[in-house]
Formats: structure tokens, C-alpha cells, sequence
């Protein structure tokens, strides 16, 4: 891993999911600081607001059922590394077509979140 340190943001409704995502994301090295968001207009503000180097947006997420704001990241922050949780195949097919750089069935393993995130984060030359 290198000494690049990243800015993260988690987007997801408060509960035992997102404080354990952000439980695993500060044991990761490379990652710096984690941020949270409750709904898609905080999501926005903040990729507005803060060079965020990688979102886990939740797929059920209020106020976004057509992907937009997913678009709108990547469109606003192309280098930002979008991963979406999903709750079904169909959503984890929606995201990667939407743009995301991952989606992962919830469930995974936390190991697999973390490989996924060094790989996009954490890895020399990135």
C-alpha cells in the first residue's frame, strides 16, 4: 500500500449497517477519514463541497430510485470510486450500468469490501 491517504464517504441510513461499514473502513490504512450522509442531498453537497476519493452509497437510499445521483458523481468527480450496496442482482446490474465501479450483493464477506477498496484506493500508482 502506498502513503496516498483517502477521503471517504459512506451514504446510507444510520443503523447497524453504516456504523459497521464505518467500523471496517477506518481499520483500512490508506483511508483517512470517513465521512456519513442520511439522504442524496447531503450526498451531493458533500461531492460538491469535498474531493471524496470513494463513495458506498446504499442502494435503498432515499431520493434516488432512477441512479441519478450515482451519475451525477461520476459526472461531477470521475476519479471519485463509487461502490453501491445492493439488495438484489437487478439493483447490482442498475449500479454498474448507472456507473458504479462496484456493487456488492449485501451480505459479502467484509473482507471482499476491503480488497475491493484497496485494489481502487490503496494500490501503488493509483
Amino acid at each position: 500500500m502506498t502513503e496516498n491517504h483517502t477521503l471517504a464517504l459512506i451514504a446510507g441510513r444510520p443503523g447497524p449497517l453504516r456504523d459497521s461499514l464505518v467500523a471496517l473502513l477506518t481499520t483500512i490504512p490508506c483511508i483517512e477519514y470517513v465521512s456519513q450522509a442520511d439522504d442524496m442531498l447531503s450526498v451531493m453537497r458533500l461531492v460538491t463541497e469535498t474531493c471524496l476519493d470513494v463513495v458506498l452509497l446504499d442502494a435503498r437510499l432515499p431520493g434516488d430510485r432512477d441512479w441519478t445521483a450515482l451519475r451525477k458523481i461520476k459526472a461531477r468527480s470521475p476519479r471519485t470510486q463509487c461502490i453501491v450496496l445492493a439488495d438484489s442482482g437487478q439493483q447490482q446490474w442498475e449500479a454498474r450500468a448507472a456507473g458504479a465501479d462496484a456493487a456488492l450483493l449485501k451480505g459479502f464477506p467484509a473482507r471482499r469490501l476491503v480488497a475491493i477498496i484497496e485494489s481502487l484506493l490503496c494500490s501503488p500508482g493509483v
